[in-house]
């Protein structure tokens, strides 16, 4: 697993103009957003990409609310290019903890592999600090031709 991002953000071009949704910085925030991911990919015809888009919105969202501050903000986009994808955009107002990335659970450890599931099912993925709300995580689930 990279330690940071699988990609640059780079510029994505939206063909659907997505959804904000501000969340609480409580645990069942991350069942929030899923369900904002299901009704939001529904709604555009792309029940394929639920299932993933879901785990990885979930992972994102847990972990803004367990090491940053609230609240949590999550935007939501429909890119167009030469793949289409689902673009997660997570804001929280905690402070990026880079030592923290990188680390591998052990076989015994009850958490810690989060983002080794977003590195796995997003086509690309990212971890900055950002400039207005502390530190944004975002990841693109991408369609199949």
């Amino acid at each position: 697993m990279p330690s940071i991002a699988k990609a640059e953000p780079g510029p994505t071009t939206t063909a659907d103009p997505g959804e904000s949704h501000r969340l609480p910085g409580v645990l069942d925030s991350a069942r929030t957003a899923r369900r904002a991911v299901d009704r939001f990919l529904r709604g555009l015809g792309r029940p394929d990409l639920v299932e993933s888009a879901a785990l990885v919105v979930g992972e994102l969202v847990a972990n803004a609310v367990v090491h940053g501050r609230p609240p949590v903000h999550l935007d939501l986009a429909w890119s167009v290019g030469d793949t289409p994808a689902l673009r997660l955009d997570v804001h929280d107002h905690g402070r990026i903890l880079l030592h923290a990335v990188d680390r591998h659970a052990d076989d015994e450890a009850e958490s810690g592999r989060g983002l080794v599931i977003v590195d796995h099912l997003a086509a690309r993925w990212g971890l900055s600090p950002h400039p207005v709300h502390g530190t944004h995580a975002w990841a693109e689930i991408a369609a199949a031709h």
